[in-house]
């Protein structure tokens, strides 16, 4: 079932029918109106929130997504989503950023320690709008850094405090310390 917007609806409320133009077509008219306005410039979309959205498929979401892109309005940044142009320099950290970010001031807070399990991929992909699968790359990378640990059948858990986490600690403060 394909899904169409008219002139009278609100942006993103599914409607039955066929689009003349194409579906993906017409969600990246009403996106690019968006992106026109200039309180969006620091707008990320995901194919994720275009399906919930407009009520389409993942294929229909991502052809809207690349029909912006082949326009030079959006470029994607891993781990994020997909941005403005204008706003993609100057644009928030990577994803594995963001997540180290959360933890250390989890830390800080004393709400996890190390061996304590860090949040679901469901729960961080929920957090931060972006897919599971982005997530979960970002916590392999996080993994590689040796912060978290993976144990199959069983919660990913802070394997190791982040070096700007504990500023008595002498040597790199890039370096993570592990506790164990």
């Amino acid at each position: 079932m394909a899904m169409h917007r008219t002139s009278n609806q609100t942006m993103g409320e599914p409607v039955s029918g066929a689009s003349p133009r194409g579906t993906y077509l017409t969600i990246a008219d009403a996106l690019r109106h968006e992106l026109d306005a200039p309180s969006t410039a620091q707008t990320l979309l995901s194919e994720s929130g275009v399906q919930a959205r407009f009520g389409v498929s993942r294929t229909t979401a991502r052809r809207a997504l690349a029909a912006l892109a082949d326009e030079g309005l959006i470029q994607p940044r891993k781990g994020i989503g997909w941005q403005p142009r204008e706003a993609a320099s100057a644009g928030p950290e990577p994803l594995h950023e963001r997540i180290l970010a959360d933890l250390t001031d989890a830390v800080r807070r004393g709400v996890i320690a190390v061996g304590d399990p860090i949040r679901s991929e469901t729960e961080l992909a929920r957090a931060f709008g972006v897919s599971r699968g982005k997530v979960r790359q970002a916590l392999a990378y996080l993994e590689g850094r040796g912060i978290v640990a993976a144990v199959p059948g069983k919660a990913r858990r802070l394997s190791a405090i982040p070096g700007p986490v504990r500023e008595a600690d002498s040597g790199d403060p890039d370096r993570s310390r592990s506790l164990e």
